[in-house]
């Protein structure tokens, strides 16, 4: 095969252009094409669904069992740096070349269906945890849930974090209409942990109608929220006793909305104990190995760094609240870059307390957005704003940096895509 020879760049350019459209939510080609593999997922599968903290969720699962000695398989996106980002198994990116030889498997047996480029990714996930035969699948919701690629999976778990306004050409525009596409992954007489405080209505009729346990925050279990931790509590049926009340709980992840995503992780982990074996005490220790990157992430001093994935109303605003608990002696200067479907002026809004200046990046691709394009939607929400424009995220930060003294931060925000770009120049590391 000719594929034998490609490297991982050489296969991300070509699954790029095996699809005619970039996003194409149906279930039916990579069904047809994973039992075209035999494919079957070897161990518990826990899908987590939601707006935000999904990756935080991940994060903290895939830890805590780690520490309970489970050979773990967690599959997440986008990446920001390297693709192997997405598929690590116990904690550890997978290599190009076992990334490279899932491809060419999938390939053998794709029999001339067109696959998306996340469609693609997926598949290479299940491959490798089939091969690898891991104990604990952990699988994220790339968009929605109901016809998002991983829901052709038979799950264990779901886990629903937020449910927030985004990606609404696919989803809909209000959270009831979201919530029900995220609550497709919920699978008939399955069990569903919602970590969100103010869960739609739409989301219950769902877990009802497919007849499924749904463990609710607020609900089933609760959170004692403390300055830096939480007492959580549950005596519902599907928490083993053990676990019904475990106090004191943190996470190094920052900001205030992990303790909500804390909770649902701990109400995931107890339902799962009796089937993977969990203790109670990995518990703790697992949650204080966890990490993430580009989450209120601070990467440089003097002046200080600040990057976050924030991209949508909710994130933006968890990420103003963050700012404004740990404030600077200086100025916020943002290095903003967004895809041209996100909504702009709520997020512009969400953050525009916090920030002093503004400086904007333009980002490539089919989704991208010039920075001169967002500098009119900043202008038409902030009176007396002039932004700065680049023509590259690299070029906009080098620029914030510049400007900057020592009493000064920098926050980077806006895409996956923006905060990627920029770790990417730091890294050296010059494809994605």
């Amino acid at each position: 095969m000719e594929f034998e020879s490609y490297t991982l760049k050489d296969w991300l350019v070509h699954i790029q252009k095996q699809h005619f459209r970039t996003i194409d939510l149906t279930l039916g080609r990579i069904t047809q094409v994973w039992g075209n593999l035999a494919g079957k997922c070897t161990g518990y599968t826990i899908v987590v669904a939601g707006t935000n903290g999904k990756g935080s969720s991940i994060s903290m699962l895939d830890a805590v069992f780690q520490q309970g000695g489970k050979r773990t398989g967690a599959y997440t996106s986008p990446h920001l740096v390297r693709y192997n980002e997405r598929i690590r198994i116990c904690g550890q990116e997978v290599s190009d070349h076992e990334i490279c030889d899932a491809f060419c498997h999938i390939e053998q047996f794709r029999n001339d269906i067109s696959l998306t480029y996340f469609e693609y990714s997926t598949l290479c996930a299940l491959v490798i945890f089939q091969k690898r035969q891991v104990e604990v699948a952990l699988l994220e919701v790339g968009m929605g849930g109901r016809l998002d690629s991983v829901n052709m999976v038979d799950n264990d778990l779901v886990l629903i974090t937020s449910i927030g306004i985004d990606h609404e050409y696919w989803l809909g525009t209000d959270r009831e209409k979201i919530a029900s596409e995220k609550a497709g992954v919920i699978k008939q007489n399955g069990m569903v942990v919602c970590a969100e405080s103010d869960i739609p209505a739409s989301l219950i009729n769902i877990a009802d109608q497919k007849q499924a346990s749904l463990i609710a925050a607020h609900r089933d279990y609760f959170i004692e929220a403390q300055s830096k931790t939480i007492n959580w509590s549950s005596d519902h049926a599907a928490i083993p006793v053990p676990w019904q009340r475990v106090e004191r709980l943190s996470t190094p992840l920052q900001g205030e909305h992990q303790k909500a995503n804390l909770g649902g992780v701990v109400a995931a982990l107890a339902i799962s104990s009796a089937h993977t074996g969990l203790e109670i005490s990995d518990l703790q220790p697992g949650l204080d190995n966890s990490s993430l990157a580009a989450r209120c992430q601070v990467i440089r001093q003097s002046p200080a760094v600040i990057v976050d994935v924030a991209h949508n109303e909710d994130s933006a605003r968890q990420l103003a609240g963050y700012l404004k608990h740990h404030p600077c002696p200086g100025r916020t200067i943002a290095v903003l870059g967004m895809l041209e479907d996100k909504a702009a002026d709520k997020i512009i809004a969400a953050m525009a307390a916090v920030i002093d200046q503004w400086i904007l990046a333009t980002l490539t691709g089919e989704r991208g957005q010039s920075s001169q394009t967002l500098a009119g939607k900043i202008t038409s929400v902030l009176e007396n704003v002039v932004p700065v424009c680049h023509d590259s995220p690299v070029s906009a930060y080098c620029d914030a940096v510049s400007r900057a003294d020592k009493k000064d931060r920098v926050v980077i925000f806006g895409s996956f895509y923006m905060v990627g770009d920029i770790l990417g120049f730091l890294e050296g590391d010059k494809w994605r």
